[in-house]
């Protein structure tokens, strides 16, 4: 059974109950995350200043300036800043249950502040 916890136009948050994990799907992206993984990255997201990232990366060859690692060193979440603001939509408005933020040095993925 799964539990839709939050859509946009170009995303959906779902509990699956199989698997008692959150997904999200964001565009062409998907993160499967529990509880305190996901309160983690909704922090994160939701602290990011879109604006800011884009001019300090300005002079980066991608089109999308807002560079989040998922995890891999070859690989990276890109988004502009219309996109961002739309993820945290997505996050924000989903209600998954207790809110506890996860400390750094104990989530698993790693990210960076641009």
């Amino acid at each position: 059974m799964i539990r839709d916890l939050n859509r946009t136009d170009n995303g959906q948050i779902f509990r699956c109950s199989l698997c008692n994990k959150i997904h999200i799907e964001f565009k062409s992206i998907n993160f499967n995350f529990d509880d305190k993984e996901y309160d983690f990255f909704r922090k994160y997201i939701n602290d990011l200043d879109g604006e800011y990232i884009e001019f300090s990366n300005s002079h980066m060859n991608l089109r999308r300036k807002i560079v989040i690692p998922v995890g891999h060193r070859n690989m990276n979440f890109l988004l502009n800043n219309t996109e961002l603001v739309e993820l945290k939509k997505l996050l924000v408005n989903a209600k998954v249950g207790k809110q506890s933020i996860k400390l750094v040095h104990d989530f698993k993925y790693t990210f960076c502040n641009n």
